[in-house]
């Protein structure tokens, strides 16, 4: 592989790591995991459960 190869490697997975860690800090601190409002999802139960 060739340095041009790497490098476009390397910033596709340091830009996976980043989103993913984000996600799992967003779903720790209780928040859903879409930016829409909870009242009409069909999901709400799967997210945040029996309230």
């Amino acid at each position: 592989m060739n340095a041009p190869t790497i490098i476009v490697l390397l910033i596709v997975v340091l830009l996976f790591a980043f989103v993913l860690t984000k996600e799992i800090k967003k779903r720790k601190s209780g928040k859903g995991g879409c930016a829409c409002g909870c009242s009409g999802c069909a999901m709400k139960g799967v997210c945040h459960g029996d309230e």
